[in-house]
C-alpha cells in the first residue's frame, strides 16, 4: 500500500503534468513531500511526522498545491536563468516560415512572468486554504458554560431556578 507521499506525488504527476516523465518522476516529487512536510506543518499548525503521516484530505490539497508553489517558482527561476545565460545554440526558436522568411522566437522573460503569475496565484490559493483549515479544524481545548455537556451533577444547569 503505497503511502501519502506517494498518493500525492502520484496526482500530481497524473493530473499536473499528464505523465510526462521530462517535467518530473513520482519519486521525485514523493521525495519533495517528504523533504517538506514541515512547511505544511508550519502553514498549517499541525504536527504531521513520520514516514508515513496520517494526512486529512484538506491538508494533502494544500500540500498538493505547495509543490505546484515550489515547481513554478523553480521554472520561473529557470527561465530566468536562460535569459541571463542566453546562448545561441537555437534551443529558444518557437517556429520557421518560408514564405515571407519568418522565425519567431521564444521570449524566456514572458515566460517567467507566466510561471510567477501562476506562483503568486498559487500562494494566495494556498494562504486562503490554510487559513480555513486552522478555522475549520480548530477545536476548542475547553468547553464550559451552556455548551458543555451535562451530566446531571448540576441539575440546576438544565432547568435554572427562577426568582
Amino acid at each position: 500500500m503505497p503511502n501519502i507521499y506517494s498518493t500525492i506525488a502520484t496526482g500530481i504527476f497524473d493530473y499536473e503534468f499528464d505523465g510526462n516523465t521530462g517535467i518530473a518522476t513520482v519519486t521525485q516529487i514523493s521525495g519533495w513531500l517528504s523533504a517538506n512536510i514541515g512547511g505544511l506543518n508550519g502553514l498549517l499548525l499541525t504536527n504531521f511526522t513520520g514516514e508515513d503521516p496520517s494526512i486529512d484530505d484538506a491538508a494533502a490539497n494544500v500540500f498538493y498545491k505547495q509543490y505546484l508553489l515550489s515547481y513554478n517558482q523553480r521554472a520561473a527561476r529557470n527561465a530566468l536563468r536562460g535569459v541571463i545565460n542566453s546562448s545561441t545554440n537555437g534551443d529558444n526558436i518557437l517556429s520557421v516560415s518560408d514564405g515571407d522568411n519568418r522565425i519567431s522566437f521564444v521570449n524566456k522573460k514572458e515566460v517567467a512572468k507566466e510561471y510567477q503569475s501562476a506562483a503568486k496565484d498559487l500562494k494566495e490559493e494556498i494562504n486562503k486554504l490554510a487559513d480555513y483549515y486552522k478555522i475549520y479544524a480548530a477545536q476548542p481545548l475547553q468547553v464550559c458554560g451552556w455548551e458543555a455537556p451535562i451530566s446531571g451533577a448540576y441539575p440546576w444547569l438544565i432547568d435554572p431556578p427562577r426568582g
